[in-house]
């Protein structure tokens, strides 16, 4: 019987092997690489004698400034970003950085017309003339920029799903979120490949390993910054096994051809944490994505000229409709934590290294980074702290504190009453601990519970002062004692006042 089971087994075993196979055949598709697309595409950069782009898909020749964005609530749209009298704030410029700093400048006028006069896309298309131009800032301080050639491109997170905040490790640092996010790139040179019979498809075409070795994909270079990348949990393009559903793609959409990437699962982020008002406090969490492409004044990465490059990452509409959604308590479920109305932004972010060493140049050269930051406020619920703590703290000192009102010359009743109380404060601490934060500094909380530590040890202090003096002056001992119980409760409130307040 053992040897006809073992061929069966046998058997069971081929037909399983078999069945994978089939099933693996049917999930990645070879043929995807031969896809009508693709081969398309093949047969052009031949035919066409085309190289395919390096990493820019724009070539731009004006003075290289580009304005921050943000999200107007009433018109829910991306318009530029402002200051209060209504001049657009800077998000980059190639040239003369040394006056128009990112993030910091605000630009008053271009070629003396005042730009707080005229709409989003006057001023965008007014930047694109070539040509000397003046520009000057809200500062008082000018400057003239030559317009130059260089070499652009824009990615774009067309659409960021926060599906939840798993955990906030405020003892590790750690933001561990699930998430799904769209990243697009426009691809015109893609579009010149195609004949005119297939410049218009529909639907999703997998990049396949061979599409991405014919041709050279910029959007491949966006980053998460993230703590960790666990394959099991996480989909995207670090992943090095076949997945089912194909996180690289080729689209066209409303008339443009673009590359699409898919990333989701689960992801970690480092993030800092100041807990000095804790148990008040609010803590910024930040998920970052990097462009990994430098922005460089004269060299670029796609020919040996001395054109500079410009490489950034920008929200789209969906992003921040999609975010703007989880501040909703049903949807974040954030027991411990609450989101303020305008706690969620997405802002850009030039991540600036003054010191970053060039092996080619051999010297050290500064070097600009477009990142994007989605932005989350958080203010914590203190009302456990508050209930579960602070008040029983406050209950133990006040009979603590109680103890002046027993008359002087009852020492004992007095010494006991009050070693019991501080005896049940350094017990109740035993039980709080696990609560609170351990830090190489003292947060809010700490100095409350020091302080009130520090209060509940001085009617244990008189007690004992005072059972060496009554004998022989009760009637200046009742005196201090009278003193002492009305300034240090003042004092004590005041203490307080000074830590939770200023």
């Amino acid at each position: 019987m053992k040897p006809f089971h073992g061929k069966i087994n046998y058997n069971i075993f081929l037909f399983s092997l078999l069945f994978l196979i089939i099933l693996s055949n049917y999930a990645y598709p070879s043929q995807i690489c031969d896809s009508n697309i693709f081969k398309n595409i093949n047969k052009n950069i031949a035919a066409k004698g085309y190289e395919p782009v390096s990493v820019y898909n724009e070539e731009r020749n004006d003075v290289g400034i580009f304005y921050d964005f943000e999200w107007d609530e009433n018109k829910q749209k991306i318009i530029l970003k402002r200051d209060d009298e209504n001049y657009p704030v800077l998000r980059f410029s190639l040239f003369e950085r040394n006056f128009l700093i990112p993030g910091n400048s605000i630009i008053k006028s271009f070629n003396n017309i005042k730009l707080s006069d005229l709409s989003d896309q006057q001023i965008i298309d007014l930047h694109k003339k070539n040509g000397t131009h003046k520009i000057s800032l809200k500062n008082g301080n000018s400057v003239k920029i030559d317009s130059k050639p260089y070499y652009y491109n824009d990615f774009k997170l067309s659409n960021f799903y926060l599906k939840s905040i798993n955990n906030i490790d405020t003892t590790k640092g750690i933001l561990e979120i699930s998430f799904k996010a769209n990243l697009t790139n426009q691809r015109n040179d893609i579009e010149y490949l195609l004949d005119d019979d297939f410049k218009e498809f529909y639907g999703l075409h997998a990049i396949c390993a061979q599409s991405r070795l014919d041709l050279n994909w910029p959007i491949e270079t966006i980053v998460f910054d993230e703590f960790k990348y666990d394959a099991d949990i996480r989909e995207g393009l670090k992943n090095k096994e076949l997945l089912v559903k194909s996180v690289f793609d080729l689209t066209y959409d409303n008339g443009n051809i673009k590359s699409q990437r898919l990333e989701q699962g689960v992801a970690s982020f480092r993030q800092y944490f100041d807990f000095k008002k804790f148990p008040f406090d609010s803590q910024k969490l930040i998920i970052q994505l990097k462009t990994n492409v430098g922005n460089w004044e004269n060299f670029n990465n796609k020919d040996s000229s001395e054109n500079g490059s410009v490489t950034f990452i920008t929200p789209e509409t969906g992003v921040f409709l999609n975010l703007l959604k989880f501040k909703d308590p049903e949807i974040n479920k954030l027991k411990a934590w609450s989101i303020p109305e305008n706690g969620i932004q997405v802002k850009s972010n030039i991540l600036i290294d003054n010191s970053f060493y060039d092996p080619d140049l051999n010297k050290i050269i500064p070097r600009y980074e477009s990142a994007l930051d989605i932005e989350f406020t958080i203010n914590r619920n203190f009302q456990h702290y508050l209930l579960k703590i602070m008040l029983p703290v406050f209950l133990i000192l006040c009979v603590a504190w109680y103890v002046l009102w027993i008359p002087t010359e009852k020492y004992e009743a007095r010494l006991n009453t009050s070693i019991i109380a501080l005896l049940a404060l350094i017990a109740y601490n035993f039980v709080f601990q696990d609560d609170i934060p351990k830090l190489e500094y003292l947060t809010d909380l700490d100095w409350f519970i020091l302080v009130s530590y520090i209060f509940c040890c001085i009617p244990v202090f008189l007690s004992i002062a005072f059972s060496k003096f009554i004998s022989k002056n009760q009637k200046k001992v009742t005196k201090i004692n009278r003193s002492i119980k009305l300034w240090g409760i003042l004092i004590y409130f005041l203490i307080n006042g000074q830590i939770f307040i200023f």
